[in-house]
């Protein structure tokens, strides 16, 4: 019985305990575009951030991007965004949709696994990892 409980305690312990998720060095795989779930395409749209040099990279669905990025706190904007240019039957609309969203983004959010991007108080961007 004495086992049971402290497997039991263990098994709580390490369920509630929360991971510490960075923006940076992430892949973070696209979830939803205002609301519009994504999640189900393969290879998934992807976007990570790297934090020495300012850098944004991801997988837009067809093409890889590029580009910089400022970040102030919770803000967060994008800078001229580059990308590969083949054509992709199928997934031109994600990709625009997604490139075109990211143009739009003011400020991020974290929760829990999570990225949200926001133009301002409206998600417009989900990402799992």
């Amino acid at each position: 019985m004495k086992t049971l409980t402290l497997l039991t305690v263990l098994i709580m312990l390490f369920a509630c305990q929360t991971q510490n998720i960075s923006l940076f060095d992430t892949e973070w795989k696209l979830k939803t575009i205002n609301g519009k779930d994504y999640s189900s395409y393969n290879p998934p749209a992807t976007l990570t951030f790297t934090q020495e040099e300012s850098r944004v990279s991801g997988h837009a669905g067809c093409n890889r991007f590029f580009g910089g990025y400022e970040l102030a706190n919770d803000n967060v904007s994008f800078g001229q965004l580059g990308a590969t240019k083949m054509f992709c039957e199928d997934k031109m609309e994600l990709e625009d949709n997604y490139l075109k969203a990211l143009e739009q983004v003011k400020r991020y959010r974290m929760k829990g696994n999570s990225l949200q991007l926001l133009d301002g108080t409206t998600v417009i961007l989900e990402f799992t990892n």
